[in-house]
Formats: structure tokens, C-alpha cells, sequence
């Protein structure tokens, strides 16, 4: 079972909204984070409160319309009901780990988001310049974190959630 879970969401058919899946896909064939489980969802949802209960730390990895066009963020995230944080989907990270808590007993110690400003969320099948060039940094940025684990399973996973 993986140690670490990465969320990532997003619609591909939004232009920039897709930032998430980008990074998820280039996560999840480096050979540098194996057994690092990679969800690529639409948006955030209640069924994924069991699977964050189970692993030590997660990585949430989403658009962001509040921040510069290409640039990241990474944050450190706590359970809670009331932030309604930088996310454009309904449930946050922070609610997200709140239901985990509050369903099965716990949270990971270990919360991150990882949030990229976004230009364009047109209907189209591509990204801007601007959100294309800032995956290479974003992926960095969550190897780095990845990194400082103190051991790594052995395989990485990837699942698509319609």
C-alpha cells in the first residue's frame, strides 16, 4: 500500500483546469517517487475520504484562479470545515481531511496542496504557455517534498476516477 497519495484534479476539457492531470501523468512515469499511489479525478469528492485515511501523507493538486498565471503554490493543509482555500471545487483539501477524520479516525500528519495559477479554462484540450511551462516546477517542487520521505514503497499506481 502506498505511503503517500497524490490527488489530482481537474477537467481536461477546461484548458488550464487540466494543470492537475498534467502533473499527475508526469508523476506517475518518474522513476524517482515509486510507490507513490496517483489519483487524476474530476474534482474532489466524499469517496476519497477512506482512501486519505489510510495513507501518512497526501498531496492535493489542483488550478488555481486566485494566483499568477503559472505560478505555484505549496501549502501545507490541516483539517477543517470552514476554508474554502484556492481550489475552484466545492469540497477543499482542508473539508476533505476533516471527513477522513471524522469518518474513519484519522487524517494524514502529512497535508500539502499544490496549486497552479491558471490563465485560460475555455473549453479546449490545451494548456497556456504560461500553465505548460510551470509542470516541469511543479513536478520538482513535489519530488523535492517526496525527497525528504524517510523510505519510499516500491511501485507507483495510477487511477482515473470518471
Amino acid at each position: 500500500m502506498a505511503r503517500t497519495l497524490i490527488l489530482a484534479c481537474g477537467n481536461p476539457l477546461r484548458g488550464d483546469d487540466a494543470v492537475g492531470w498534467h502533473i499527475a501523468a508526469a508523476l506517475e512515469d518518474n522513476p524517482l517517487c515509486p510507490g507513490i499511489e496517483v489519483v487524476a479525478a474530476h474534482q474532489l469528492g466524499p469517496e476519497m475520504a477512506e482512501r486519505i485515511s489510510q495513507v501518512e501523507s497526501v498531496i492535493f493538486v489542483d488550478a488555481s484562479v486566485t494566483h499568477e498565471p503559472g505560478s505555484i503554490r505549496f501549502e501545507r493543509v490541516s483539517p477543517s470545515w470552514s476554508g474554502s482555500g484556492s481550489f475552484t471545487h466545492e469540497l477543499n483539501p482542508a473539508a476533505l481531511l476533516a471527513l477522513a477524520e471524522a469518518l474513519y479516525g484519522r487524517a494524514p500528519t502529512r497535508a500539502f496542496a499544490l496549486s497552479v495559477g491558471v490563465e485560460s479554462l475555455e473549453l479546449n484540450e490545451d494548456l497556456t504557455e504560461s500553465v505548460r511551462a510551470s509542470i516541469p516546477e511543479a513536478v520538482h517542487t513535489i519530488l523535492g517534498y517526496l525527497a525528504r520521505q524517510v523510505s519510499l514503497p516500491k511501485r507507483a499506481t495510477r487511477t482515473v476516477m470518471a
